[in-house]
């Protein structure tokens, strides 16, 4: 990040479960801090391992010029951003945008 200033960070994942459980999480960290308000997550015990579930996080916070922006799994069952994409097209599987507003 080289501009100093106040973001709006959206983040979107797509989620294919390892198992039938999928109880997921996900967060910004920031110089490797976690943001408590980028933490989004989802849960659900019935899915089969080719189900998608899509994940998305939104926050505004202050980010200092220099620092460094991760999106970081919190998950606590195993999952993959991989797959054969959605109607047999790739997608894509993570994305993260960073607005300034200030």
């Amino acid at each position: 990040m080289n501009t100093a200033g106040v973001y709006r960070i959206d983040y979107s994942l797509l989620i294919r479960p390892a198992t039938g459980l999928l109880n997921i999480a996900y967060a910004v960290a920031i110089n490797g801090l976690e943001n408590p308000l980028s933490f989004f997550g989802a849960y659900s015990n019935d899915l089969a391992t080719t189900d998608r579930i899509e994940v998305t996080g939104m926050f505004i916070t202050s980010i200092a010029a220099g620092s460094t922006v991760e999106l970081r799994n919190k998950s606590s069952t195993l999952d993959y951003l991989a797959g054969t994409g959605v109607d047999n097209q790739a997608v894509n599987h993570a994305a993260i945008l960073l607005q300034r507003i200030a």
